[in-house]
């Protein structure tokens, strides 16, 4: 039996939090012990590379096949043909190898174990960069590139404490994420633990301005998703600053009730089709900030599935197949509102 790689998993679990840390490691080739001083080693890293620039980071994407396809379209059911990546949109280029652009798309893994680095929007960098058949470039934290401009600047640790206040939630399984309110890739900058009291800290996150997002799950679900200071729309969310050697524990996050509701359906196979083994339908918010919210379940094997509990709002739906038989199936993107009891939800694999 295949499972899906936890590096191809990555988003889709920072979505559904079925594990709270990847289980797979990125492993660079390290400089030949001949390249000693930083200028040596430098050297090395330009010699493997395509295009050096720097640059400063104009955007950060979240891409993903499952967020390009159109509602109604296919897409492979194997999510190890739809590896997710976030793309880096650079300006203000200073060009030392490769053929000069006025701006710069490239793309980088998520972080937290497959080589992705992790850029800062606004902030100065000297990248390397490697290029693929199609032209397309790429780096990581196994190329040279890195920060300019902020060695001279002193850090001091910062420490931002608060307290989740609700009424009857259990709080046993809940956490409180950072998100940068000027990115859009939606993949959670740090995250803390909420303790039984509703406490949590955030200890020497970077200095930034953050969106707070606290989750609870039950039952392995999410049962709870709101933005501080205790709203379900984005757009109201309140940011919060981070500064150098700031220490803040008055912070009230107020979690109002949210109701839930059920969905259910079926999942249909082409005709004398069988139904493959280890079948999932994801359900996935459509909402861009509200991204890593989703829920998973398993397809019985006369094709039905069933959530139980469903936070209210606009999701993607579609199959996934963790089995041998991945590769040979497509889904198809659905899209559905939960405000009331869904029942009925049909969704399509397609033998390729």
């Amino acid at each position: 039996m295949k499972t899906v790689r936890s590096c191809t998993f990555l988003y889709v679990t920072f979505v559904l939090t079925l594990v709270s840390t990847p289980v797979f490691g990125c492993k660079c080739v390290p400089p030949p012990p001949d390249a000693k001083t930083a200028g040596e080693i430098g050297q090395w890293y330009a010699s493997r590379s395509d295009t050096i620039f720097e640059g400063t980071v104009k955007r950060v994407d979240l891409k993903s096949v499952l967020m390009e396809t159109k509602v109604g379209g296919l897409f492979s059911a194997d999510l190890d043909q739809n590896v997710p990546t976030l793309q880096v949109t650079f300006d203000t280029l200073k060009f030392s190898k490769g053929a000069e652009q006025r701006q710069v798309l490239l793309t980088t893994g998520l972080g937290g174990g497959d080589c992705g680095f992790e850029f800062e929007i606004g902030k100065k960098y000297l990248v390397d960069a490697y290029a693929d058949e199609s032209g397309q470039l790429s780096t990581g934290i196994c190329s040279g590139t890195r920060l300019l401009g902020e060695s001279h600047v002193s850090v001091v640790p910062s420490k931002y404490c608060g307290r989740v206040a609700t009424a009857g939630l259990d709080l046993e399984d809940s956490q409180v994420s950072l998100l940068r309110s000027v990115s859009n890739s939606q993949i959670p900058f740090d995250r803390a633990e909420v303790t039984p009291d509703g406490s949590f800290c955030f200890v020497g996150s970077p200095p930034g301005n953050y969106h707070l997002v606290f989750v609870s799950r039950g039952e392995d679900s999410p049962n709870s998703f709101v933005f501080f200071p205790g709203v379900t729309d984005p757009s109201e969310a309140t940011t919060i600053e981070l500064r150098s050697g700031q220490a803040r524990s008055d912070l009230v996050f107020v979690v109002p009730p949210q109701p839930t509701f059920s969905v259910s359906g079926n999942v249909q196979v082409p005709h004398k089709s069988v139904l493959p083994a280890e079948s999932k339908v994801l359900l996935l918010s459509a909402d861009p900030s509200s991204f890593f919210l989703g829920y998973s379940r398993d397809v019985d094997p006369s094709g039905s599935f069933e959530f139980g509990r469903v936070l209210p709002g606009k999701y993607w739906a579609f199959v996934v197949v963790d089995s041998g038989d991945a590769a040979k199936w497509l889904t198809r993107k659905a899209e559905v509102e939960v405000n009331v009891t869904v029942s009925g939800l049909s969704l399509d694999l397609v033998q390729k």
